[in-house]
Formats: structure tokens, C-alpha cells, sequence
């Protein structure tokens, strides 16, 4: 549905793009104080959603991969739609990174980077590590085992797509539950182009066209408007609700060797009659995307929409709920001497 942890010591996560709830988008009464109207506070809240979902198998091929790919240069990642940091954060606990590295985080909404700071300060200062800043978008974050350095760049993906003076310059890119509000046969060929020879693509959290809620809605009216919901998708950007199949195409292409892949989909359920972290605001957040995009936008709403919501809200409130969206990961290389995904 777009987008849908780590058991080690977390901070507080803070009311902080949707790292986004159905087809990444906000609903307005939920934004952020940012200027793309997305939520900080949403972003760090399924952080722990992310980190259950992401397919292992294809995390462990690019823990095998990456250092094939630099060899003993300093690992150089752009991330694109990096939000607060979240995924940063989460690549440095799991040990992706040792040694010097540079990570570029962008984002076409760059008052996310205020609350990337503090984010990352808090987390940082968790775990006894070093994060010292040289300018308002440099820093440099020093662990046990990686000393990087940091710089958060306003930029979109677009622009970046089109920008022929960074080509062939990143050895990993990493596109985080984004590439749904991309048009992928414009834009991904001028990503990827980023990308060094031999270099690698790890794109997660790719939305595919299945949503369900639990228990199961009396009646037909949850039928419809879920299928409304996912056209809606469609009229935005074509293909939006199907973004992992298509990929799953794309990234075979001449030029492009896919090395993995699998399914990463959000599962969210009650525990001990409640539910865990933040997942709360998380599920309000998405009954309350579905109901505000299908609220006589383009035409009427569907029958029941506002009973709907209301139900399903108080479900959440209740600790009955269940969520499960079709999420797929993918680990693609850029083969040598290629222009890669034409």
C-alpha cells in the first residue's frame, strides 16, 4: 500500500516522506511542518515496520556484494528519499558499513534534513558513537567500525536522474520505499547511471498492488474502496500500484544483472491486545490517507467510506487490527561497459 526492528537500545523516536503510508502519500491533517507535506513523526514511526519487513535474504546478498563492488576504495551511497535518516541509521546497526564511507542523503524536501540531524544526533549519541558537524549539511559520524562522512543535499530524483556530472561516481544506491511517486521508465535509467561499474542498486519497500485489512468488513464497501484507493494511485502515475512488478522487468534489462530478490511486505498485527512502538499512529495514519483521497476528489466517495474509516479506527483503538501490503526488495548490479535499464 506504498510503504508499510532492530532489538538493540533505540532512543526515544521523536515526532520527527513517508520512510509514507499508502502509495507514500500524507493526508494533510497528519503532515509534518515540512514543505512536501509529508510526516517526520511518520517517517520514525515505521522505521520498526521497515526493519521487520525488508527481505533478509536479500540484505545478506548485498552484505556479500558491496565489498566486491569497492574493492579498497571508501564506499561511496546516494540514497534517494532519505527522509530523517532512518535508513542510514538502520545500515550502520546491521553492519552493512565498516571503514570510510560517504553517504549522500537526498531528498526533494530538504526541511526533512532539521530533523535528520536530530534524529541521527539522538540515535548516534545511543550507541556511543560520533556525530560532529562542519556545516548545517556536513557531518561525519564515526563508530566502532565505519567513519563516515555525511552530507544532506535538496535534491530531487529527477534532477538527479538528469545530473551528468555525478555519473558512474556511487558504488551503492539505495532508493527506500520511493520509487512508487517516480515515473520509473523516466527516471530510473539516469539513477542507475549513477551507479560505478559493477556498481549496486538495493531498492526496498516497493509497493505491489495488495492491501488487506482484519478482521474482514462486513459487506462489499471495504471491497471498493480499497480497489479506489489503488486507481487513485493510478491516476497519479501510471503503474504507481504495481511499482515492484514492474521492476522486477525493469531491472533485467541489458546493462543489468538482478541479484536478488523477495518479498518485504508490511505485517502489522496485535500483540498482548495492543499494538507495538508507534504502530498505533501508523495505522491511524494509513485508514486516514485511504479516507481523505477518496473523499469526493474525483467524484463521489465510495459508499460507506466514512463508516468505514470510523470502523477501522476504532479497531486501532481497540488493539483489534490487523495490515498486511505486498512490498518486494531487489538487489540489482550494473554490469560493465553498459548503459544500464534504456
Amino acid at each position: 500500500m506504498g510503504q508499510l526492528d532492530r532489538q538493540e537500545p533505540r532512543p526515544r523516536e521523536k515526532a520527527m516522506k513517508p520512510d509514507k503510508p499508502a502509495g507514500n502519500r500524507m493526508p494533510s491533517a497528519l503532515a509534518g511542518a515540512t514543505g512536501a507535506g509529508f510526516a517526520p513523526r511518520y517517517l520514525a514511526a515505521k522505521k520498526t515496520i521497515d526493519d521487520r519487513a525488508l527481505n533478509r535474504f536479500v540484505w545478506a546478498v548485498l552484505c556479500q556484494a558491496l565489498p566486491q563492488t569497492t574493492g579498497t576504495e571508501p564506499v561511496h551511497v546516494l540514497e534517494i528519499g532519505a527522509g530523517i535518516g532512518t535508513m542510514l541509521a538502520r545500515i550502520v546497526d546491521w553492519g552493512l558499513l565498516t571503514g570510510p564511507a560517504t553517504y549522500v542523503a537526498t531528498d526533494c524536501d530538504g526541511g526533512h534534513f532539521r530533523f535528520a540531524r536530530d534524529y541521527l544526533a539522538a540515535w548516534a549519541a545511543a550507541r556511543g558513537s560520533s556525530l560532529s558537524w562542519s556545516g548545517e549539511h556536513c557531518g561525519r559520524l564515526r563508530t566502532a567500525h565505519a567513519d563516515i562522512s555525511l552530507v544532506f543535499e535538496e535534491v530531487s530524483a529527477e534532477t538527479l536522474a538528469r545530473r551528468a556530472a555525478t555519473r558512474d561516481t556511487c558504488h551503492l544506491l539505495i532508493a527506500h520505499a520511493v520509487l512508487d511517486l517516480l515515473d520509473l521508465s523516466a527516471t530510473l535509467p539516469g539513477l542507475l547511471a549513477q551507479l560505478t561499474q559493477n556498481g549496486l542498486a538495493y531498492l526496498t519497500c516497493n509497493f505491489d498492488g495488495e492491501t488487506l485489512f482484519l478482521p474482514s468488513y462486513p459487506g462489499e464497501e471495504e471491497l471498493e474502496i480499497l480497489r479506489r484507493y489503488h486507481a487513485s494511485m493510478e491516476a497519479r502515475l501510471a503503474g504507481a500500484s504495481h511499482t515492484g512488478r514492474r521492476l522486477l522487468t525493469m531491472l533485467q534489462r541489458p546493462g543489468l544483472e538482478l541479484l536478488a530478490a523477495g518479498s518485504s511486505d508490511w505485517v502489522i498485527h496485535p500483540r498482548s491486545g495492543g499494538y507495538a512502538e508507534d504502530e498505533v499512529f501508523f495505522l491511524h495514519a494509513l485508514i486516514a490517507t485511504v479516507a481523505q483521497e477518496l473523499a469526493g476528489k474525483s467524484g463521489p466517495a465510495p459508499p460507506g467510506l466514512a463508516a468505514w474509516a470510523r470502523s477501522r479506527h476504532q479497531q486501532v483503538e481497540a488493539g483489534t487490527l490487523s495490515f498486511w501490503a505486498r512490498n518486494l526488495d531487489f538487489l540489482a548490479r550494473r554490469q560493465p561497459s553498459s548503459v544500464p535499464c534504456n
